[in-house]
């Protein structure tokens, strides 16, 4: 019974830990001067009771949603890229259990990649690699249809995706969001 009591204690401490992980929303990446990965703050918001109340409502652990740099936007993709453009809904941080997570709102805007737009893929939490962006099309459209396509070392979480645009409106960057 004793053992019992301190496992179901030990399970509650690593619990309550947990909440101080983080999940998804933007943070600085120094090297590309892009977002992804969380600068969500795990302390309750000023007057939170922090006694996980329903998604954004007033007593969640996720404080303060997060702020990106001028500049950046975070879509999530509606349908799979064709050549050179994409659909993409604006998506905004959302409080969950695991910190603030990005999801699609509203209606799909198209966008126009520009020639020489950069593209990064999540490897896993806070890192990418550099690919074409057709090859950034390609997964996205196998994320959106087709997961077991998709081939270490990349995986589908979310189709959220921080881009930024020209004076045109064109994507410059786009870089895939890792969330668990």
């Amino acid at each position: 019974m004793k053992a019992t009591r301190r496992l179901v204690g030990a399970l509650a401490v690593v619990a309550a830990l947990g909440g101080g992980l983080t999940a998804c929303g933007p943070d600085s990446d120094t090297a590309s001067g892009t977002t992804g990965g969380s600068s969500a703050s795990a302390k309750p918001a000023d007057g939170a009771k922090g006694d996980g109340a329903a998604k954004g409502e007033p007593g969640s652990d996720c404080g303060t949603p997060p702020k990106l740099p001028a500049g950046h936007k975070m879509v999530e993709i509606a349908v799979p890229p064709s050549k050179g453009s994409m659909s993409a809904k604006d998506a905004k941080p959302t409080c969950t259990p695991n910190d603030w997570i990005y999801h699609g709102q509203g209606e799909a805007k198209y966008y126009i990649f520009a020639p020489e737009t950069k593209a990064e893929l999540a490897l896993g939490s806070g890192k990418t690699k550099d690919v074409p962006v057709g090859e950034l099309w390609m997964h996205a459209g196998d994320c959106l249809t087709n997961q077991s396509a998709v081939k270490q070392p990349y995986s589908c979480s979310g189709n959220i995706y921080d881009i930024t645009t020209n004076s045109e409106g064109k994507v410059t960057s786009i870089k895939e969001i890792w969330h668990p």
